[in-house]
């Protein structure tokens, strides 16, 4: 009987054995197998500390290899949040070093999202001074890092709207970047933000062993990762030409832009007022961004793809275009100019005695408006919007940076939905005929159909990038996206002769800016602007004959085309074909630009000798004869 309790006994203990052993096994393997991985984590956390190594962001030059964006050496510090806000001293000592109140410094932490040991980018840019008083409190200072940050350098300071900046990401731009996390920089505006996955190159990353104070005690080599720079982003732009853009256009507001019409290259894109890169290099301190945004000019503001400008007499070559392919101006086709035209009202021609009998030709080279009247008349709204969308108005050209507006090109549609079905007068298409009204364009818009007009139809599509250099040595080449207009080969013969006798011809618009070297052609235009002075435009290419170049400037509240705009094309065009034939001469070059250029490094001799041949470019009060002021 004993023995029997004795053997159910050992049994019980037995059984209660293996059930111990059995929840201990059961428990093991829910440790290690089944959430191994997440203490793995943890216990990671608590021992290793990721440090991000960023790499240079890639260079960006011109056409010719010359350096516009840069890098230069900058440092941040970097804490892992959980760390600080758990550590009262930590954060004190942090204040004190930063000049920063502690609960500014809290509320800057990300509130989530970030592995329990990712560093963050607490303090970007910080000074030297900075950088020195936390180095002096490193005993104190074990959950702080310091990390090389590269800046941006503007060696030349040309270009910011092409360019464009970087910052930290913002919450909205998280979408756009879903691979970036908070305290990334990203580009925000121009080619810095369109190629921001080829200019940021990648992260390495950098694994140390910590004790149980935060110091680290080991670099755990066999995990490190690299970063990998980016190579270098070469632009389209020609930095000489846009040296000369800018310093033609400063002191003014408006846009241009020069490109090549064969290609769509941009050699040069200007908006004016700008701003200075520099204060977006660093840290953006908020009073700089407020007084930005503050500022009435807008200096922000791309005018060159983002504002809309009544195209004036630049886009009667357009008109024409449409009467003669519509059968309405052909062969011996004449009209008579008294000084207006009578639709309801009299609708004037900017010179009051008129121009007489006058043919196509000789319409746009006298820029005529009352010839345009009559053809837009016969035109109508339907036929005549065709032309403005076969030329690529109202719609965006494409080019390789955001943000585009697409311009206003109004046709029966939109007079319909404006102004209700039937309930528009005719007069409203004579006036988009002469490029007023209700019409708008971008400078660049006005560019590309230059272009068209210069290739006698090709359309290329604009673009900033010419190619892209990798670090490994790849190279990406940008192919040229080209298409021909649905306009015959005849058209264009007879609308570039015009535009030839504007600067060629003796009656032309703008004949006083004749260059015995070269033919070139344009259209002057002079928009009227129902709040303040009128607007200066131009359009032109050169030569004349198988052009390199095509461009539009137009200048806000400047008066006559031929006074401002045209001077300032007509010497970009003339100085690019010196570029291009002659690239020895200087004689088209102003004093102060020779200095800036000799300063940047651009060129090692002096100016021959002294030229005045911008004489009028900025713009000067010469009276001009009534066939000269449009």
């Amino acid at each position: 009987m004993a023995d029997e309790q004795t053997h159910f006994r050992l049994r019980i203990l037995w059984g209660l054995g293996l059930v111990c052993l059995a929840l201990l096994w059961v428990r093991l393997f829910q440790l290690q197998v089944l959430r191994g991985r997440e203490y793995q984590e943890k216990s990671q956390a608590n021992a290793i500390r990721v440090v991000e190594e960023l790499p240079g962001r890639g260079l960006i030059v011109d056409r010719r290899g010359r350096v516009i964006v840069e890098n230069r050496p900058s440092y941040s510090l970097t804490v892992i949040p959980s760390d600080i806000r758990h550590s009262s001293g930590t954060l004190m000592e942090l204040a004190t070093i930063l000049g920063t109140p502690q609960e500014e410094i809290l509320s800057l932490l990300p509130k989530g999202g970030l592995p329990a040991y990712q560093t963050f980018k607490l303090a970007r840019d910080i000074s030297f001074p900075t950088l020195a008083s936390y180095k002096a409190r490193l005993l104190d200072l074990s959950e702080v890092g310091y990390q090389f940050e590269p800046k941006r350098f503007y060696p030349y300071s040309v270009a910011p709207h092409v360019l464009g900046y970087i910052g930290e990401i913002s919450e909205a731009e998280k979408a756009r970047f879903p691979n970036k996390k908070a305290g990334d920089i990203v580009g925000k505006q121009g080619v810095e933000r369109k190629y921001d996955d080829f200019l940021a190159g990648k992260k390495g990353y950098r694994y140390l062993m910590v004790n149980a104070l935060g110091q680290a005690v080991e670099d755990l080599d066999d995990e490190y990762i690299p970063p990998q720079s980016s190579g270098k982003l070469y632009l389209t732009l020609d930095l000489e030409l846009q040296y000369l853009a800018e310093e033609l256009m400063a002191g003014r507001r408006g846009g241009l832009v020069a490109l090549d019409p064969n290609t769509g290259e941009i050699l040069a894109m200007v908006s004016v007022p700008e701003f200075d890169l520099e204060v977006f290099a660093g840290v953006l301190r908020s009073s700089d961004w407020q007084q930005l945004q503050a500022d009435p000019s807008i200096p922000l503001l791309n005018r060159a793809t983002q504002s809309g400008y009544p195209p004036g007499s630049t886009f009667k070559p357009m008109t024409l275009s449409a009467g003669i392919e519509e059968g309405i101006v052909g062969p011996g086709y004449r009209t008579f100019c008294s000084g207006g035209y009578t639709l309801g009202r009299v609708y004037h021609c900017f010179k009051k005695e008129g121009h007489g009998t006058i043919a196509p030709i000789e319409a746009i080279e006298q820029s005529c408006d009352v010839f345009f009247y009559q053809l837009g008349h016969r035109l109508g709204a339907e036929r005549l919007g065709y032309y403005l969308h076969e030329f690529g108005f109202g719609q965006k050209t494409g080019i390789d940076i955001e943000n585009e507006i697409t311009g206003i090109a109004p046709d029966k549609k939109f007079f319909d939905r404006k102004f209700g079905v039937g309930k528009w007068s005719p007069g409203l298409v004579l006036n988009v005929a002469i490029g007023q009204g209700e019409v708008l364009a971008t400078p660049l818009q006005l560019a590309h159909y230059c272009g068209i007009m210069a290739t006698a139809g090709i359309s290329a599509t604009p673009h900033l990038l010419l190619k892209m250099y990798q670090k490994e040595g790849g190279v990406i080449e940008y192919s040229p996206d080209l298409h021909r207009i649905r306009i015959k080969s005849e058209t264009f013969a007879i609308v570039r002769e015009g535009m030839r006798r504007v600067i060629e011809g003796e009656r032309g618009t703008a004949r006083r800016f004749r260059d015995p070297r070269w033919q070139m052609a344009g259209k002057t235009g002079t928009a009227q602007n129902p709040h303040g002075d009128d607007h200066s435009l131009f359009i032109g290419y050169a030569p004349a004959e198988n052009p390199i170049i095509a461009m539009a400037v137009v200048a806000e509240n400047s008066g006559f085309g031929a006074t401002v705009a045209a001077p300032i094309a007509v010497n970009i065009m003339k100085r690019y074909l010196e570029i291009a034939f002659q690239p020895d001469s200087l004689s088209q070059l102003p004093d102060s630009l020779l200095q800036k250029l000799s300063s940047a490094g651009l060129y090692k001799y002096p100016k021959p000798h002294a030229a005045e041949a911008l004489t009028g470019a900025a713009g000067d009060s010469t009276v001009r004869t009534p066939d000269e002021a449009d």
